[in-house]
């Protein structure tokens, strides 16, 4: 009962408040409280210098030049390199070697003029292309034979080539790399155009370039002037009344919902006797004019 009793006066006295307290518990208390205060009021109001280094702006860029020809020789390194014409450089090749948006936008805005670089060294004051970088890629430069025959140091050399005789190549046997010396053409509609003459099964009609997306009339008639239909792609016309539904949806100029809309008409009309008929089911004059291509009415 004694031991209880002390107890409960040991909780008495610690919670019943600071009366109890001897005074050094609350001058200690007291000069802690004061030393907190005063930490943070000179923590707000004292100002501690840093150390700080600056740098020009010339500093800066010189630095930045510096990293990116370091990475660019790191980037190439990665990736194996084959020989290409720096005339001809896509978005994609220029990060995978390295080359600056800014750098491409330079090449490609001196080629829109219709002019070509013939050698590294041109390539370099167009572009603006670092030392490093330029001894990197420079040995995998590619210049058309002809390049070498005319005088160093001329930037108008492309444009003496529209002098020399053209001996046009037929379009249904070219290469991506025949097309990209077409002004105009770059990887991206090279590619697009070989597809497409893949999807026609060959071209059979001049007017089929014209069909391709981003193909301008210019760039369609300067492809003309480089290429010809030498062996037009031999079409077999199916007869529209007999075509099954198998042989309708390879005709090109079909989608599978208008071969489904033809063979509705062919059934309720009867045997079709022109392609003009047609029109009844909103195919216009061109499309008519296309699947006629492809398509016969034997009479």
């Amino acid at each position: 009962m004694l031991a209880l009793n002390r107890f409960s006066y040991q909780m008495k006295r610690y919670t019943t408040g600071i009366s109890y307290w001897t005074k050094q518990q609350k001058r200690g208390v007291f000069g802690l409280v004061c030393a907190c205060i005063l930490l943070q009021i000179a923590y707000i109001v004292i100002d501690i210098p840093s150390a700080k280094q600056t740098f020009s702006k010339e500093q800066l860029i010189v630095f930045q030049q510096r990293i990116d020809s370091l990475k660019a020789q790191e980037k190439a390194k990665q990736y194996t390199i084959s020989s290409f014409n720096p005339n001809f450089i896509s978005d994609y090749k220029a990060y995978v070697l390295g080359i600056s948006a800014e750098e491409l936008s330079r090449l490609q805005s001196f080629r829109e003029t219709g002019k070509y670089v013939n050698s590294a060294k041109e390539f370099q004051e167009i572009t603006g292309v670092s030392d490093s970088l330029l001894s990197t890629i420079a040995p995998f430069f590619k210049f058309p034979d002809w390049v070498s025959k005319k005088k160093a140091g001329s930037l108008e050399a492309y444009d003496n080539k529209s002098s020399a005789k053209i001996i046009k190549k037929d379009l249904n046997t070219v290469t991506t790399e025949d097309l990209l010396p077409i002004r105009g053409i770059g990887e991206k509609l090279s590619e697009r155009i070989l597809k497409y003459r893949e999807r026609l099964g060959g071209f059979s009609h001049k007017k089929q370039l014209s069909e391709i997306y981003g193909l301008s009339d210019e760039v369609v008639t300067e492809v003309w002037k480089h290429f010809d239909l030498l062996s037009p792609a031999h079409i077999t016309k199916i007869d529209v009344n007999l075509a099954s539904k198998k042989e309708l949806s390879k005709v090109p100029y079909l989608s599978y919902k208008e071969v489904e809309t033809l063979l509705i008409f062919r059934s309720e009309q009867g045997n079709i006797q022109s392609l003009n008929e047609l029109q009844a089911i909103g195919f216009s004059a061109e499309k008519i004019e296309q699947l006629g291509w492809y398509l016969k009415v034997e009479k």
